[in-house]
């Protein structure tokens, strides 16, 4: 089937199969035809809407957008080579071709190969190679090499007494000195594991922790020490840890050794578990919050991004953020650097436009006599100093950890006096609400003053609290002709999404009360949702919400079961 595509669409890369032995050891099974139909009938990477119409935990996994996040934000030199080893069906294929000279793509798989080649039709950096990379002959050396999911798989495919440190020397021989080695591959004490979720490769619930003992698959994963010292003894000099989340697989957030989660918000993180939930025995997102104030997230994160190499220059980003469930035209990464600067940058060339308006509406905003970090648009990326100032999110939080009424309300006074001068006000008839049909009762006493530009991420968590004053920064979205109350009310929605513990010391309700929120509450989510549906991929959303994590009943109708078991 793959053949006759590869003959109409003519791809551009080189396809060699000069160590191909006509045997694919490896395979989803008969979805893979599947995928390879969706991949040859819709423009590259644009899958969203044929995931959802042939919609399975395979051809979500293979073909969704954020298989690409473990790698989209990594700084390749834009002049080096690539050797990917194991390219799957091209899932991060494309990336590396976008960001380096040359990429070289290694797949045991003809099949899997077939579905890579004519994912990357277009790109002429780009030759796949189909066979066992323990018997290609290469005739150069790379600058970086990725194992993307890979080791793990070495007691099946590398022959030997210790498959993992073996294959690992022989990758090495084929980098260039200083050259990089990128591994990607999950923490078999991962906490989702400890939760019940079963174990990536075998299915068997604690299977890592058992040390691999309870199925009889040649796979195994490693704890983050093993995985370090696996790597020097295989000779690198030098690592640097990366711990994306949830996993390395669908990373939507990605901290480092040098830039740890600090509290329990992780940025909104969304777990999911496959191919079901029905052996969760703990809340995955209820446990991060001790984990963390413990300094055991390192021992727990679920996955590893390890950079090894013999240079010493390493860690160049040291976080990074992911804004994936948008539309493609608004994705953007989020990166922290080594170098301390805060860089914003497109995942797609059609994101560019989007990036310049977050630098104009900061400059606008300064100009009606907000304080905002300043920040340059150089080369397409806007580039900020990293500061370590305080979030008013952060005070915020200790006013509520304190129980001191006053101060919490303090800092939400002066937010909302914040939002009051951030635009020049009009008419109350011309509020969107309004203008939108959504009511018809424009009345100042139900809305308040309507602001003629509103900057929506005017909340708790884009201000530093600097020497009493509040400093703005991320201002990506506006909307014209609403009212600051509905701006008001992101902010505080934010907070209490974020941390809902908060609602027991003082509950959203009474803060709704306070601010004259309530009586149009519900409109204000109507007018976010018509907002969201033209900036959210809603196909994307939905197909991850068939995999988001468990809840509390659903653990405990699990150890109900086990104790009957028991």
């Amino acid at each position: 089937m793959y053949n006759e595509l590869i003959e109409k669409l003519n791809p551009k890369p080189k396809f060699n199969l000069e160590w191909y032995k006509d045997e694919d050891l490896y395979s989803d099974g008969p979805v893979e035809d599947t995928i390879i139909n969706i991949i040859a009938e819709n423009e590259p990477e644009k899958y969203t809407d044929a995931i959802l119409n042939k919609m399975s935990w395979p051809t979500y996994y293979h073909l969704t957008h954020l298989r690409k996040n473990i790698l989209n934000w990594y700084p390749f030199d834009k002049e080096g080579s690539v050797l990917e080893i194991g390219c799957g069906l091209g899932a991060i294929t494309s990336v590396l071709c976008d960001k380096c000279h040359d990429v070289t793509a290694v797949e045991l798989s003809k099949r899997r190969a077939a579905a890579a080649l004519l994912r990357c039709r277009e790109k002429e950096n780009l030759e796949i190679i189909v066979g066992n990379l323990n018997d290609i002959k290469f005739d150069k050396k790379f600058d970086y090499i990725t194992l993307i999911g890979v080791l793990e798989y070495q007691g099946t495919f590398t022959d030997t007494d210790n498959p993992y440190l073996d294959f690992l020397m022989e990758i090495k021989k084929l980098l260039k000195p200083d050259g990089k080695l990128l591994i990607a591959i999950e923490n078999k004490y991962g906490l989702k594991y400890w939760c019940g979720a079963r174990e990536d490769h075998t299915g068997v619930p604690f299977e890592g922790m058992n040390q691999y003992t309870l199925s009889d698959r040649k796979v195994r994963t490693f704890a983050r020490k093993e995985l370090e010292e696996l790597v020097k003894d295989s000779g690198f000099a030098n690592t640097f840890f990366y711990y994306p989340m949830p996993d390395y697989k669908l990373p939507t957030i990605v901290y480092s050794q040098d830039s740890l989660p600090d509290n329990e918000n992780m940025h909104n993180l969304l777990p999911y578990y496959i191919p079901d939930k029905i052996t969760l025995v703990a809340d995955e997102m209820a446990i991060y919050k001790d984990v963390i104030a413990n300094g055991a997230f390192e021992f727990f994160a679920n996955s590893f991004l390890v950079e090894c190499s013999d240079s010493e220059d390493l860690g160049k980003v040291t976080r990074c953020s992911l804004s994936s469930e948008r539309l493609l035209k608004y994705r953007i990464a989020t990166v922290f650097t080594k170098d301390g600067t805060v860089e914003k940058f497109p995942l797609y060339e059609e994101g560019a436009a989007h990036v310049a308006q977050i630098s104009k509406n900061g400059s606008v905003l300064e100009k009606r006599g907000r304080k905002v970090l300043p920040a340059q648009l150089l080369d397409g990326r806007l580039v900020s100093e990293y500061v370590k100032w305080e979030l008013a999110e952060e005070r915020l939080l200790d006013a509520c950890r304190r129980k001191n009424k006053f101060e919490f309300y303090r800092i939400l006074d002066r937010v909302y006096q914040e939002i009051l001068a951030s635009s020049e006000h009009i008419a109350a008839e011309e509020n969107i609400i309004c203008t939108m049909d959504i009511d018809k009762d424009s009345s100042p006493e139900k809305y308040g003053p309507i602001l003629r530009v509103g900057y929506l991420d005017m909340i708790l968590r884009n201000a530093f609290n600097a020497d009493g004053d509040l400093v703005w920064f991320d201002q990506e979205w506006v909307l014209e002709s609403v009212p600051a109350n509905f701006i008001f009310y992101r902010a505080v929605k934010e907070f209490y999404f974020s941390y809902q513990w908060v609602d027991k010391i003082i509950s959203l309700n009474e803060v709704g009360i306070k601010y004259n929120l309530v009586s149009a509450w519900n409109n204000y989510r109507m007018l976010e949702g018509m907002f969201l549906d033209t900036v959210v991929d809603m196909a994307h959303v939905e197909e991850g919400k068939i995999y988001r994590g468990g809840n509390k009943q659903a653990c405990l109708e699990n150890i109900k079961k086990l104790m009957r078991m028991a």
